[in-house]
């Protein structure tokens, strides 16, 4: 998988992690951003890390040299978020999405095996890319695995709604209202408010990145269409056409996505889904990045959980 690197024009902040390993792929309307990070060892897998509502590859920058010890390791700016470009807002639903990123793996020629690993919206994201492409049938690659870190497949919490909530109605996605909740969200504590309600410890690094994405007005706009495009019993309705295996990693603190809630949509809808506890809040795998990557590297590597997975608490 190899990429064309932006060299002097090379839009992002000279601290943006992994800065370095950025590619721009124009497909259509879209100019996608990625960072790719080839496997140390000769592999035949690539691990796809699909991002939730505003955040952007930055959220799995402490993860990537522990996932690149046997597989090649791809993040992704999704439609409207971060430095990928072009998204419209009616584009934003996880079908049109999904059938975007498809578009995109063909485009760049992942390696054969794909491991899909989604946090929180990325979650519900990933599966709904593993079911179009169970139903396409295309022998150029094909996906084995998903892990859900968090995933959203329950509706958001209050204070995530009372903050952010009027910004999803159709207004809020016009030019002048983004610009304006973007010079809300950079010059107010609003950011640090949503991640303290995380009940994440995010690093003050991690939080400048999230302020500068939240200063820009086509990361806001893009994370509202994200998060109003969100479709969720629809996912669910399609679950039980999946047949690959499926991990989901759950943080016992999270606020936004409320363990035993979430447990019950999951053994509803995925019975046979392995599910992993463990003490942390929603931005679980930015607290503990080394921890959260062997847990995926394990999964990832022997398409099964080991020893070499940390595990506070298993069970289904």
């Amino acid at each position: 998988m190899a990429m064309d690197r932006p060299g002097a024009d090379n839009p992002l902040p000279p601290n943006w992690p992994h800065r370095t390993q950025s590619a721009f792929v124009p497909i259509g309307r879209l100019t996608w951003h990625l960072q790719v990070h080839p496997s140390r060892k000769p592999s035949d897998r690539t691990i796809v890390l699909l991002h939730g509502t505003g955040a952007s590859t930055h959220s799995w920058a402490d993860l990537i040299e522990v996932l690149q010890e046997g597989a090649c390791v791809l993040a992704i700016d999704l439609p409207g978020h971060g430095f990928t470009r072009g998204a419209d807002a009616k584009n934003l639903t996880l079908p049109m999405m999904a059938r975007d990123l498809h578009e995109l793996f063909l485009e760049i020629e992942l390696e054969k095996n794909v491991i899909l690993v989604g946090h929180s919206a990325g979650a519900p994201l990933a599966i709904e890319l593993a079911y179009q492409h169970s139903a396409l049938n295309n022998p150029a690659f094909q996906i084995t695995q998903i892990i859900g870190l968090n995933p959203s497949l329950v509706p958001p919490p209050a204070l995530y709604t009372t903050l952010l909530g009027p910004m999803v109605a159709p207004m809020a996605t016009s030019g002048p209202m983004t610009s304006m909740i973007a010079f809300i969200a950079s010059s107010t504590a609003m950011v640090n408010q949503l991640l303290d309600s995380t009940e994440s410890k995010v690093s003050d690094q991690h939080r400048d990145y999230y302020r500068f994405l939240f200063s820009q007005p086509s990361h806001v706009q893009g994370s509202m269409g994200f998060m109003a495009g969100a479709d969720l019993p629809s996912i669910l309705a399609r679950a039980k056409g999946l047949t690959i295996p499926i991990s989901f990693l759950i943080g016992q603190r999270d606020s936004w996505v409320k363990e035993n809630a979430l447990k019950k949509i999951i053994q509803q809808h995925f019975p046979e889904a392995q599910i992993t506890i463990w003490p942390g809040g929603h931005l679980l795998h930015e607290e503990q990045p080394l921890a959260a990557a062997k847990y995926i590297q394990a999964i990832a590597l022997t398409n099964r959980e080991t020893s070499a997975a940390p595990a506070y608490g298993r069970g289904k």
